[in-house]
């Protein structure tokens, strides 16, 4: 959008603002199902930028509010998030009771809980609300969001706009193909490859009702092993939602433009319920020729009966991407900071898709049975230029093609009192993957053809019992995995058989918590996982060729890896105060670590199996609110990495003690949020990150440097149905990385090579509410 235009906008809708505001007050209770008082439970009026908690008496007021119908939003951890229409009227003062209700009572939220955590296990683990997936969100995919709710996380982004495009993320120093994530428990990760792309599926927050991130083992849940970490996802809800659309339009730096437009239907009156967004983005990227073009849908529909509850949730992607994978040597980055070393005609024209549909079953007030079935795929192209020998420009076209067929279901029930829980889930899926190669345009003709197949049948068994003040939380998880490599034999030129790759995993968890008053608990947690290796791990390569079929036909060329990993934490709510510090130590086994050289395609690094190694440190997250007008969250880690013994393939010197690539000491960020009054809120982010090592012999001289940066933020409530955000992002300019890798410089020297992130740029989004 035109900058004048939205600066005028702005201006326009203040100076109308202050005429339909008066002065009246909300105040109430919250209680629990015995009647008990909820302190800190979390209250946000829907369409004004106005939230509380509850003190320990379970009480809250709200002052100034507009006369007008609002709804008002109610949350508290393990509980369902109750929805309540209300009127504020000129008589003044309103008071409201409210009673919240454990998650197992919404048959809606019922279908995740079987793969989150409760808020009281003993795991280490952030869930955030919509309300403050909002207050973070302008439009950027999915790593760049998540990095801005939980500790121990860090992104890069390849176009450096940290908004669109390529990008990833790293959990306790350990890559995203580690990370399980998953969307109402169905998974989202590529099963072979095991990572995710949100770029394939842009403005993915916008439909979201909350996000559970667990670091470490975790809890069990379905598809790729939890083994960094895991990323469960809710839909929105549509049991409790109220009727309304939205128009959301962002513009600002980097020529970015995003358009969305959604709408609820809420629960009408026959029991059903719809909500779907559109959405279409534009972006040039900061670096040259890392553009942008993307649209994405999101679809969900509910029907609720008293006992059944049926909801179909799907999303359809695609996006074309500038290419811009490569890290750039400091000498030219020194030069320019936009310098990208892939072509400018390199563009790939990538899609996702995703269709579920969930069954919940309410066999008695105690006892949840569901079911879901889900299909999907992905697909597209992704071509590289090079000069040939003779000097001319070529591209090499790598499309794939995956269809990813499951199934899963879980049986969840607990005692009258509360005091035991149990939950069974069995899920199973197979994942169908081709890989194809061919010389642009050729692509009806590719060269090279492969294929792949996955896999899996796996179970859970959880359970939770309750004395008094302890709770004793057991988990045990069984993986069987196949994978099929079926080699070229055209392209090989010969008859080959490749061994099938299969695995048994036994995952068991283990936790105590115990709670130490109304508002703080203790816990502690031993967990074990077992991960299958990637095709690229097996490969090497994106092909299966005469280099590498000696080892891909020996099933033990790449073992698999295990962690062993205990936590032990302390956990804080008041209405003034929250926060959870976590201590973890992370202990592995054949870790299949990354060794900071590229297959020689440059798509994906080098992992390596390295025999022990281990990682262990501290984590915060916290909440002060300071005042009425002053609120205070963040959090930190302190995070130590070894690897006991690494063994250079090049010069055949073996090095003991190194730390692993990318693994940070510090990771800190920081928000402090002011109110001013009710329609205003201004906020300035800081954010620093240690120095990492960029491969694994630890030189110095190959390190991504540390760095600070601050952002700012201001959001202004119109009227409840105009709402502003700007945001002014890396305010010093600072030229810094969160990324790199050894590369080739001037005159054929090893030196640092980095991905440039944002230079200092804005975004402003206005949110339409009907």
């Amino acid at each position: 959008m035109n900058k004048p235009i939205l600066i005028s906008l702005l201006f326009i809708a203040l100076s109308f603002s202050s005429q339909l505001f008066a002065q009246q007050q909300i105040e109430g209770t919250v209680t629990d199902t015995s009647g008990q008082a909820m302190a800190g439970a979390h209250l946000q009026i829907v369409g004004l930028d106005r939230g509380t908690f509850t003190d320990n008496k379970g009480q809250f007021s709200f002052a100034d509010i507009p006369n007008g119908e609002y709804s008002l939003q109610v949350s508290y951890l393990g509980f369902h998030t109750q929805t309540k229409s209300i009127s504020v009227l000129p008589s003044g003062r309103k008071n409201i009771s409210i009673t919240l209700f454990p998650e197992s009572k919404s048959t809606e939220t019922a279908l995740i809980t079987a793969v989150r955590a409760a808020a009281t296990d003993p795991v280490s683990q952030v869930t955030r609300s919509k309300d403050e997936i909002e207050a973070v969100y302008t439009g950027q995919d999915g790593a760049f969001l998540l990095e801005q709710l939980s500790p121990s996380i860090v992104s890069y982004s390849e176009s450096g706009t940290n908004l669109s495009n390529y990008g990833q993320m790293r959990l306790r120093g350990i890559d995203q193909t580690r990370i399980n994530i998953t969307l109402n428990g169905v998974p989202l990760n590529d099963m072979i490859d095991q990572g995710v792309f949100f770029s394939n599926f842009s403005d993915f927050g916008n439909s979201l009702e909350s996000v559970q991130i667990q670091r470490g083992v975790g809890t069990s849940t379905n598809g790729v092993s939890s083994y960094a970490g895991s990323v469960n996802f809710e839909s929105l809800n549509l049991e409790n939602s109220e009727p309304r659309a939205e128009v959301q339009l962002t513009g600002g730096s980097f020529n970015t433009q995003r358009a969305s437009a959604e709408v609820h239907t809420g629960r009408m009156k026959n029991n059903t319920g719809f909500y779907s967004r559109f959405t279409k983005t534009n972006s040039d990227g900061y670096r040259y020729n890392s553009g942008t073009s993307s649209y994405s849908f999101f679809l969900s529909g509910a029907w609720f009966h008293k006992k059944h509850t049926l909801k179909f949730t799907g999303f359809l992607g695609r996006s074309k991407n500038q290419l811009a994978y490569l890290p750039v040597a400091l000498s030219d980055i020194q030069n320019d900071p936009r310098t990208n070393y892939v072509s400018p005609n390199d563009e790939d024209d990538f899609g996702q898709w995703m269709s579920q549909l969930q069954h919940q079953y309410s066999i008695s007030d105690k006892v949840q049975w569901s079911n879901t079935i889900y299909y999907s795929g992905a697909g597209g192209h992704f071509p590289a230029g090079f000069q040939d020998a003779e000097g001319n420009f070529t591209q090499i076209d790598y499309p794939l093609f995956n269809d990813h067929f499951g199934a899963m279901s879980n049986l969840s029930g607990r005692s009258a009192n509360y005091n035991f829980r149990w939950n069974v889930g069995v899920h199973a899926y197979t994942f169908l993957r081709t890989n194809e190669e061919a010389i642009v345009p050729n692509y009806t003709s590719p060269y090279y053809r492969d294929q792949s197949q996955k896999e899996e049948i796996a179970a859970f068994v959880k359970i939770e019992q309750k004395w008094n003040r302890w709770r004793l939380f057991a988990d045990a998880q069984l993986r069987s995995v196949l994978l099929d490599l079926e080699a070229d034999e055209d392209f090989l030129g010969m008859m080959t058989s490749i061994p099938d790759r299969d695995w048994l995993f036994f995952n068991p968890k283990i936790g105590l918590s115990y709670k130490t008053g109304k508002a703080s608990q203790l816990y502690a947690s031993l967990g074990r996982t077992g991960r299958e290796p990637t095709r690229f791990d097996i490969l090497g390569s994106t092909q299966i060729n005469s280099s590498n079929l000696d080892l891909v036909n020996d099933p033990g060329s790449v073992k698999a890896e295990y962690v062993n990993d205990l936590e032990l934490g302390y956990r804080y709510r008041t209405a003034k105060l929250q926060y959870q510090i976590n201590a973890f130590y992370m202990q592995f086994e054949n870790e299949i670590a990354p060794i900071g050289a590229f297959i020689p395609e440059g798509f994906v690094q080098i992992y390596e199996n390295q025999e022990q190694s281990r990682r262990y440190g501290i984590e915060l997250d916290f909440l002060w609110n300071i005042s009425s007008q002053w609120k205070w969250r963040g959090n930190a880690t302190w995070m130590q990495a070894e690897i006991s013994q690494y063994t250079d393939a090049a010069t055949d010197v073996t090095f003991d003690n190194v730390t692993p690539i990318l693994s940070p000491e510090w990771n800190i960020q920081n928000t402090l949020s002011f109110h001013p009054h009710e329609q205003t809120t201004l906020g300035i982010r800081l954010r620093y990150l240690g120095e990492q090592f960029m491969e694994l012999t630890n030189d110095e001289n190959l390190k991504v440097p540390s760095s600070w940066v601050s952002d700012f933020f201001v959001q202004y409530q119109f009227t409840s149905f105009l709402r502003a955000n700007i945001q002014l992002n890396n305010i010093f300019d600072e030229l810094y990385y969160t990324y790199g890798a050894p590369v080739s410089g001037a005159q054929g020297m090893t030196e640092p090579g980095y991905f440039v992130q944002p230079p200092r740029h804005v975004y402003a989004s206005l949110h339409f509410i009907f």
